[in-house]
């Protein structure tokens, strides 16, 4: 490690101490590893639906391309 991440974990960095606070904190909770199910499942989830919209705009926009392409070559052939 170089010296910033040394820096980093010093014990007497308010980092260090917020997170040694985090964890113990977490450590006392019962039903931790169900929160975190739960984070995780509404993250994949929010991911998958993330990525469903975006490939409903390129969808859209190659069909707007190709309707643009259509309406091109219907103007070039009654010019």
């Amino acid at each position: 490690m170089d010296q910033h991440h040394f820096h980093a974990l010093d014990g007497q960095s308010p980092f260090t101490l917020f997170l040694i606070l985090i964890l113990l904190i977490l450590g006392t909770e019962q039903d931790i590893e169900r929160y975190f199910d739960n984070a995780k499942t509404f993250i994949l989830e929010t991911k998958r639906s993330l990525e469903s919209i975006r490939g409903g705009f390129e969808n859209m926009h190659a069909n707007m391309l190709s309707f643009h392409t259509h309406l091109m070559e219907l103007k070039q052939k009654n010019s």
